[in-house]
């Protein structure tokens, strides 16, 4: 396997872990058991009103949720981004010479 191709798969690999870090739905689980959805890492799907019927605490958890995904999906997506753009580059300038 070249070193274009190793660069291509791992870059694959960081940018779809990433995006599957943002885009999976969060929940956070109440004492009494019942789950309380939060969204995604983007906050599409969090209902705020239900959260804050059951504890308003609950509106700063899954935003604390969210907040902490971020730090996590943004960096892995970036990786890939880099990676996958040197490969392509890298594959550019090794075929002008």
């Amino acid at each position: 396997m070249s070193v274009r191709t190793f660069a291509v798969v791992v870059g694959l690999a960081f940018f779809l872990g990433g995006s599957a870090i943002l885009f999976v739905t969060l929940a956070v689980e109440a004492p009494s058991g019942a789950l309380i959805s939060c969204g995604n890492s983007l906050g599409v799907g969090f209902d705020e009103p239900a959260a804050s019927a059951v504890s308003p605490a609950y509106v700063d958890i899954c935003g604390d949720l969210r907040h902490r995904r971020l730090l996590w999906g943004l960096p892995m997506i970036g990786v890939g981004v880099l990676l996958l753009a040197g490969a392509m580059l890298g594959s550019r300038s090794a075929s002008r010479r």
